[in-house]
């Protein structure tokens, strides 16, 4: 079979009929939904981690103030582009003064428009309308890009661009000429001068697509030389655009930024690799149903997304192996070289966080073309009738995943109104869980603080509003120290704040058990030393009961025990 059809742009050089008008339709229908989506959801941050409220405090001086405003290496096009973006929102008085909200509007308009690219690449490599635009529905209601959609996440621009990249170099590598190469180039440099770590997985997998579709050994070196310098070319202008701007650096500076090589969240451990797979399985299919009580033992999530990630590989294996040579090629290099370098990438670092999976997992959206060509090849009417349903299926599966975490932006402001009643912040200290959800609100509606008591004087001190000790604060600073110094220097910042006369209460630790503490904290820190910070709470500190908020967990307040 050809994989590429008479219509694909490679061929012949005019747009297939219809291409503009299906592209309007599913960019347009898609911000539609996903914006719907955003206003039922009710929930920025998403429930996976607080780097929305931290991002958006970072991208709020773009808005206000852009002539000063930080340039940072690892994310160099992202805060100019979205400040503009935001202040354009603010001139239409969409979520105005407000760029926490305002990421979600446009990372669902950036959804969008990675939802045309899924439907031209689904074309170029089938040349079939319906199934380009089933194609683009699917890659849309994937669990991972659906989520990263409504949220304030960073991820959503800079994988928009890259997938477009990736998208552009299977096809155009195919045949590969000096400005298809240079194109891609710059356009997958755009992608990770928005995000760093994204040129790690694809940069291999562009220089392996050039390698293997060029028969010629000069050419090939030529081809693999031109994508390296267009991308340093890039690097450079770019660089020389924000000269003498604050944070500015040079074009070598931003190849290699170093962003969390040396963090705590570095290294291989074996426990990343249960996390690996919960990350692969949670692109497709959300964490709505994960076991049955007729089955006892038998993880249904896990286990069934993998059979049906496993049954795509192997019916787009298939079709790729009646397919042309040179197209197959270039799509296998691009999306599967990224996937294998991207999880090998991934065990170093976050294998379960979506925004480390969502550009490691592109191969699933063209794979599920090639599955529908297949089912149209077998069964024409019915086949594409019934995988339709299935992305509607999934679709209402993952919305429905989310819904417990729906309305938590109204919930926590609550529950943040509530904490002050409890204790006044001008004289308390809050021990936390680094990665708790109470430090996350807390820092957007009282401000952000360090954990930690440096500068703080005796009580009561009004500024900073917001006071607290990490539980894990200093393992995610100093990942060197010995499990006994994390643990005194815990016991010293409670001991410290107690003597400056304020009360210490704890949010949710004192009572979290041993197995989900892990759950929470397993990526920074073993058990060995979580057991060991937990066991000198508890022995060296007795806990009186003040109240159990709804949203926030348990609150106790905190005393030295009876003979230290």
């Amino acid at each position: 079979m050809t994989l590429l059809a008479p219509s694909d742009p490679l061929r012949h050089n005019h747009t297939p009929r219809g291409t503009l008008v299906d592209l309007a339709l599913l960019v347009v229908g898609s911000s539609a939904a996903l914006i719907a989506l955003i206003l039922w959801f009710d929930n920025a941050q998403g429930g996976l981690t607080g780097n929305g409220v931290f991002k958006s405090l970072e991208l709020k001086p773009w808005v206000v103030d852009p002539a000063n405003a930080p340039l940072y290496p690892s994310n160099y096009l992202f805060y100019p582009v979205y400040g503009v973006l935001c202040r354009l929102l603010d001139l239409l008085d969409v979520f105005a003064g407000d760029p926490r909200r305002q990421l979600t509007i446009l990372n669902a308009v950036s959804a969008s428009l990675c939802t045309g690219v899924a439907y031209l690449l689904a074309r170029a490599l089938t040349g079939d309308r319906v199934i380009a635009w089933l194609t683009g529905a699917f890659h849309l209601a994937t669990s991972h890009v659906m989520f990263l959609a409504i949220v304030n996440e960073d991820i959503m621009p800079s994988y928009t661009v890259m997938f477009a990249a990736m998208a552009l170099g299977a096809v155009w590598f195919a045949r590969p000429s000096a400005a298809r190469v240079a194109a891609v180039s710059v356009l997958f440099s755009i992608g990770w001068l928005f995000e760093w770590r994204l040129m790690f997985p694809t940069l291999p997998a562009m220089l392996a697509a050039l390698w293997l579709c060029e028969p010629r050994l000069r050419q090939r070196l030529a081809w693999i030389a031109l994508f390296l310098a267009c991308m340093v070319a890039t690097a450079t202008v770019v660089a020389l655009a924000w000269r003498d701007h604050a944070g500015a650096v040079g074009p070598f500076d931003l190849i290699w930024t170093g962003k969390a090589v040396r963090s705590v969240w570095a290294g291989f451990t074996w426990a990343k690799v249960g996390y690996l797979w919960d990350g692969i399985v949670a692109y497709l299919l959300g964490t709505g149903v994960t076991t049955f009580d007729r089955l006892p033992g038998w993880d249904i999530w896990r286990f069934a997304t993998t059979f049906w990630l496993l049954g795509i590989a192997a019916v787009a294996g298939s079709v790729l192996r009646r397919a042309d040579d040179g197209p197959a090629r270039a799509l296998l290099a691009v999306f599967g070289v990224t996937f294998l370098a991207g999880e090998v990438f991934n065990l170093y670092s976050q294998p379960q966080d979506p925004q480390m999976q969502i550009n490691v997992m592109a191969w699933v959206t063209p794979a599920w073309a090639l599955v529908l060509l297949a089912a149209r090849g077998r069964w024409p009417t019915r086949g594409l009738a019934a995988m339709a349903a299935v992305t509607v299926a999934l679709f209402a599966y993952n919305v429905w995943s989310i819904a417990p975490l729906r309305g938590l932006d109204s919930k926590w402001r609550s529950a943040i109104e509530r904490l002050e009643r409890q204790g006044d912040p001008a004289r308390t200290v809050f021990l936390l869980h680094d990665f708790d959800w109470t430090m996350v609100y807390a820092s957007l509606h009282w401000g952000t603080a360090e954990p930690g008591l440096a500068g703080l004087g005796p009580a009561p001190q009004a500024l900073p509003k917001f006071k607290w000790i990490g539980f894990t604060g200093d393992v995610l600073r100093h990942p060197d120290w010995s499990t006994e110094r994390h643990v005194e220097s815990l016991r010293r910042q409670i001991d410290r704040a107690l003597e400056l006369g304020y009360e210490v209460i704890v949010v949710r630790l004192w009572n979290i058990p041993e197995a989900q503490l892990l759950t929470e904290t397993g990526m920074v820190a073993d058990v060995g030393r979580l057991g060991a910070l937990q066991r000198m709470l508890r022995t060296d500190f007795v806990a009186t009961p003040v109240s159990v908020d709804p949203v926030a967990g348990s609150l106790y307040r905190l005393q030295r025990a009876a003979g230290r």
